[in-house]
């Protein structure tokens, strides 16, 4: 085909085969496993710096996680450049960065449970006296993810974001108790699995369960923490989450009996929190 002096030539436009159909928009296209084990490598090690109770190294975490040191020490590199972990100079070890801040941040503010929880758990705090917390169950664990501490001089603090045993203390029973039989098991097997707990003491742990289920409520004294005590009640599920609300405080002032009279207010309480949970936004 003939073209203007100085011109370019035109392209001709060859047909696709068919067996080549041309991409669209409508199309994503689908990750590889690479990259979802990259994400998946990323996403562990940070999980694992930000539940660490101490500094953790590029060795031990290599080790522990199963991932490659050199893959290690690039997810911790790219952790540190957007401030979700922070390598101490001394100890030339990991801990989790202030940007995770900002993440928890958000998720207390666009929560709906946490929004639905913040004025009746304040109040039951105020009128008890003592600690109250709403707790939700985060990959096997209890997780508290709202909290109005007591006013009091002497008092038991949960704290926010920080896991505990989900078989230790009324909370867990109470959470457990809400579960699908199916993933009961499975934490009770995990448990077991895990060292932590005897499979001889499964029986009575699934009977306190089953007791807790049938009662409503559950108590607990020096479980989780010396001279420590609490009671508590369901709120519901809703989607993936379950929550429940509890009220902690020191066995001076938490008798079995007191705990028990406290069960109807926690009740109403955990009411109008499913309540307002379950309201659209």
């Amino acid at each position: 085909m003939a073209t203007e002096p100085g011109s370019e030539p035109a392209e001709t436009a060859w047909p696709r085969p068919e067996s080549e159909p041309s991409p669209t928009a409508e199309e994503p296209i689908a990750p590889s496993a690479n990259t979802v084990q990259i994400v998946d490598h990323a996403l562990l090690v940070l999980k694992t710096i930000a539940e660490a109770d101490r500094p953790r190294g590029v060795r031990e975490l290599s080790r522990d996680l199963v991932i490659s040191k050199s893959s290690t020490q690039r997810i911790l590199a790219s952790l540190e450049r957007v401030g979700l972990a922070v390598l101490e100079e001394h100890s030339r070890k990991y801990v989790i960065g202030p940007a995770a801040l900002t993440l928890a941040w958000k998720h207390a503010a666009n929560s709906d449970l946490v929004g639905a929880a913040a004025e009746a758990t304040t109040r039951i705090a105020a009128v008890t006296g003592e600690t109250a917390c709403v707790s939700t169950v985060v990959d096997g664990r209890r997780v508290t993810v709202f909290e109005a501490e007591s006013s009091q001089p002497l008092r038991l603090i949960t704290g926010v974001g920080r896991p505990y045993s989900l078989f230790s203390g009324a909370t867990g029973r109470i959470l457990l108790s809400m579960l699908p039989e199916a993933e009961l098991e499975r934490l009770v097997q995990a448990h077991e699995a895990s060292g932590a707990g005897a499979a001889a003491d499964s029986p009575e742990l699934i009977d306190r369960i089953a007791a807790a289920r049938d009662l409503g409520y559950a108590v607990s004294r020096g479980e989780w923490i010396n001279g420590g005590c609490g009671v508590a009640v369901p709120i519901g599920t809703q989607g993936s989450i379950t929550a429940a609300l509890s009220i902690y405080g020191p066995e001076a002032r938490l008798s079995d009996q007191r705990m028990r009279d406290l069960v109807p207010a926690l009740r109403s309480a955990a009411a109008q929190i499913a309540v307002r949970w379950r309201q659209p936004g």
